[in-house]
């Protein structure tokens, strides 16, 4: 099974994992694909997809940290949320509280997962983005919270927190979150207020635990204090809010967006890892990194032999160096387990969505990173 760019897919190749659009499957695996799906899939954003070479079966949703059903359940409580408050209605979390258990309890069953993120997403609108964006980052969260040690009281206020981040984009014009070329300093401004607009919204309930009140609030600040909207730094920054900025700035990154593509995963895991220390709080980039594997099964690799090689099973104790099977040279079909062979390792995908020589974001993500301001803030 190979990730190969969309406009390289004949007509008739099986598709390898399941496609998502708007947090639903668009496209389950083991379909051949038609000329016409593969114009529609173009049309929707799509960049690049898993195939089945001859002869393999397809692996559907493998990796994925919620079910379908939860993924839905918790879109349609936060649109019913959201909702309500752009009429003006106070809002009901009694649903919410619902779906963050129900999150919950599939993080509890999966604990001990790497994630493999396969799925591949279509480009959504600015609203429908907030929706699925939430989700996942709330998934994402929580497993981090699981394996930093927080008790399950704990994990269900991260929960709230993280599901509800974003929640002060409501008040932020759809124009500007929407725009493709450079924010003015005004319109960066009116960005950097959503969580000054999400605390307002969220501490209005007062059942609400004041930590995921912060989540909304602190999201956004950055442990060396280049972040918004108070430059808060290291551990001024609540815990759960530090958490859920890691989860925040990854998801957003690996979004196709309007005004850039998605990052593929292996190079958003190298930039959470640069940033280590520097704008993301170290000890949960840390935990993150041990949880997700930049390269999935199925993903064909490059090794630092020059050699080709498909990754066939993931280390948990280091999902960065997976059992590969060499693909040619010599050694082909030779298994080779990256984690006892240390002078072999993966120097990239074969084949990258991104083309040769661009670098992360291809020059359109606007800033310089997770600490920058307005729409150039990957997690903005």
């Amino acid at each position: 099974m190979r990730l190969v760019p969309l406009e390289a897919v004949s007509p008739g190749t099986m598709l390898g994992r399941d496609l998502m659009l708007d947090e639903r499957t668009l496209l389950r695996a083991g379909v051949r694909l038609s000329p016409h799906m593969l114009r529609r899939l173009a049309q929707l954003g799509f960049e690049a997809v898993w195939i089945c070479e001859p002869g393999e079966i397809p692996a559907g949703s493998t990796g994925e940290l919620l079910t379908e059903e939860t993924r839905q359940a918790s879109m349609r409580a936060l649109k019913r949320y959201v909702h309500r408050l752009r009429k003006g209605y106070a809002g009901d979390l009694r649903p919410i509280a619902a779906v963050v258990s129900q999150i919950l309890d599939e993080i509890l069953a999966n604990s001990s997962v790497l994630v493999e993120l396969t799925a591949i997403r279509g480009l959504l609108d600015e609203q429908e983005y907030l929706f699925a964006h939430s989700v996942r980052v709330a998934a994402l969260t929580l497993l981090l919270g699981l394996h930093s040690g927080l008790d399950p009281r704990e994990l269900t206020v991260l929960g709230m927190g993280a599901l509800l981040h974003d929640v002060g984009k409501v008040r932020v014009p759809l124009s500007i979150l929407t725009k493709e070329g450079p924010l003015t300093q005004e319109e960066r401004a009116q960005i950097q207020l959503h969580p000054v607009h999400g605390f307002e919204i969220l501490r209005r309930h007062r059942e609400l635990d004041r930590r995921a009140v912060h989540v909304a609030y602190q999201h956004h600040e950055r442990w060396d204090g280049s972040g918004y909207p108070r430059g808060l730094q290291g551990t001024e920054i609540h815990r759960f809010a530090r958490l859920t900025a890691v989860a925040d700035v990854f998801d957003a990154l690996t979004s196709p967006r309007p005004y850039r593509p998605a990052w593929p995963v292996h190079q958003a895991l190298t930039f959470i890892a640069d940033e280590g220390g520097r704008s993301l709080d170290p000890a949960v980039v840390r935990t993150f990194l041990a949880r997700v594997a930049p390269y999935p099964v199925g993903t064909l690799v490059r090794l630092n032999t020059g050699e080709e090689a498909l990754v066939v099973r993931l280390n948990p104790i280091a999902p960065a160096r997976p059992v590969v099977r060499v693909w040619n040279g010599e050694a082909r079909g030779t298994e080779v387990d990256l984690l006892t062979r240390l002078e072999w390792r993966i120097v990239g995908p074969v084949t990258d969505p991104l083309p040769d020589g661009e670098a992360p974001g291809g020059g359109a993500l606007r800033g310089a990173g997770p600490g920058s301001a307005g729409a150039s803030d990957p997690a903005g």
